[in-house]
């Protein structure tokens, strides 16, 4: 008997067989590595941001409520922000974040379902974060983030996808159909790599500066009646001169983020629409179970953690003023 081309019906192939089968015989597949990956994402992406919250934002919590609480931490967090060695790791987590969103998308035909909500969300965080902003907070307004950004790509990838269906269909069945509908999913993957050839050829350089890799755009800074037309063009490509984070509290443009999130498209068929993407199921289990559950649920964490970290953190200030 063969599950995904693996023979399993081999001598001494039982055990095998067992494990294959919890994965491959469920209604919809889930491999604990991709969700392991994407937890620990999530975890660096949670520490990452408490340590800005206690140097960016519970200062003004503190004199708020005339506290002082954890005010002894507020170098050492502000050390940590602006460290090269985190600039750099923050660059690594989120361009492996975006590269499992890529690999998800090859994992469901439902990308248009699932990029209505995040769409749906993103505009709700930017009217929230706007409220915000102009009435207690300035400078929290998120214009351009990473869900919305996440939103596109996946759209992006469902209509790429979902075009190559449409291309398939008129080759009808067969195997010469099949072999060309597997070479031509990588499409939307392939859309991605030369997208990033073309953004860091012609748009942008990626530069080291005292030991922290940064991109920098290749487009001038353009003031006065151009004001609008670089809020567009920055949410297009990535415009360090105009400094879009100045007014967005969160930025990821299309470019180069997006075409990431495309690029993983390629690793999601390379490897989990082959044999290699039961390789790793003898690692499974009883370990990696807490770092998986947070990475099934890291929408949700990502979209609550920024209101809960200052909340939590202005909760207890206020408590110990209090007792």
């Amino acid at each position: 008997m063969y599950i995904d081309g693996i023979n399993v019906s081999r001598p001494g192939a039982a055990g095998y067989r067992t494990m294959v089968g919890r994965y491959a015989h469920r209604k919809r597949e889930r491999f604990w590595e991709i969700d392991f990956a994407r937890g620990l994402c999530v975890l660096l992406m949670v520490f990452d941001h408490l340590m800005y919250c206690l140097w960016g934002v519970l200062p003004d919590l503190n004199e708020m409520f005339g506290t002082s609480f954890l005010a002894e931490l507020e170098e050492l967090a502000r050390s940590y922000w602006l460290w090269n060695v985190r600039v750099n790791v923050r660059e690594a987590v989120i361009c492996t974040f975006f590269l499992l969103c890529g690999v998800s998308c090859t994992l469901t035909r439902g990308n248009f379902r699932r990029a209505v909500p995040l769409a749906l969300v993103a505009a709700g965080i930017s009217a929230v974060t706007g409220f915000i902003s102009d009435n207690f907070m300035p400078g929290m307004h998120i214009i351009f983030g990473v869900i919305h950004m996440i939103a596109c790509g996946v759209f992006a990838y469902a209509v790429l996808d979902n075009a190559v269906s449409a291309v398939c269909g008129l080759f009808g069945e067969g195997q010469r159909a099949r072999r060309l509908e597997r070479f031509l999913r990588y499409l939307p993957g392939v859309c991605g790599v030369l997208l990033l050839i073309v953004y860091f050829s012609f748009f942008a350089d990626l530069r080291i500066t005292d030991g922290a890799v940064e991109i920098v755009s290749l487009f001038p800074k353009e003031t006065g009646d151009d004001f609008a037309l670089n809020r567009l063009r920055a949410i297009f490509l990535y415009v360090s001169e105009y400094n879009f984070e100045s007014i967005s509290a969160d930025y990821f443009p299309l470019l180069p983020y997006a075409a990431v999130v495309l690029s993983g498209g390629i690793l999601g068929r390379a490897i989990y629409h082959t044999p290699a993407k039961y390789a790793l199921m003898p690692l499974d289990g009883g370990w990696n179970k807490g770092v998986c559950f947070l990475g099934r649920h890291s929408a949700f964490i990502f979209v609550t953690h920024m209101i809960v970290i200052p909340v939590l953190l202005g909760l207890i200030a206020l408590v110990t003023k209090l007792f």
